[in-house]
């Protein structure tokens, strides 16, 4: 294996462990259904440093084993692809775009309209959606002020390992 490969798996992998931790041991109850955790802000900080295969992987397994500990089975599978294309998304568009605002408040954003449809799935109801959609918008900002914090820490980090 190449220098760089090892090195992006190894990023990967850090992800992964750290956007579970974020997820499950950092949880507050948001007294609708489910919690307010911080794995987005790890999803956000991590998915620009590798390639989006394994951005899709940082966002998607990490926080779907979280559901799956938490007693959040229900909404595993859709975790795992509504988190994994965030970080997919965050992986693409951080080279195409300069601004991070953009680019985080867009998966940000594809998190909340994520959750809308999957909570229109497990809870069979609309409502429940809608009513589900600002506690997620929340989380979505609360995970772009912590990915804003943490991305320099690992660019400078990313860099000096160059």
């Amino acid at each position: 294996m190449k220098k760089i490969q090892v090195k992006e798996l190894c990023i990967s992998a850090l992800g992964i462990c750290l956007v579970f931790c974020a997820t499950f041991l950092i949880k507050i109850p948001n007294g609708f259904q489910g919690y307010f955790n911080c794995g987005d802000g790890m999803i956000l900080a991590f998915s620009p440093f590798v390639n989006p295969l394994f951005a899709f992987l940082i966002g998607g397994v990490g926080s779907a084993i979280a559901d799956i500990v938490s007693g959040y089975a229900s909404y595993a599978l859709f975790t795992l692809v509504i988190k994994g294309i965030e970080g997919l998304l965050i992986s693409i568009l951080i080279s195409r775009f300069k601004s991070k605002i953009f680019v985080f408040s867009l998966g940000a954003i594809w998190m909340v309209i994520g959750y809308f449809i999957a909570d229109s799935f497990v809870n069979q109801s609309l409502w429940i959606a809608v009513l589900s959609m600002p506690i997620n918008l929340i989380q979505g900002i609360t995970g772009c002020i912590l990915g804003f914090i943490l991305y320099p820490i690992l660019k400078k980090i990313h860099k000096e390992e160059q």
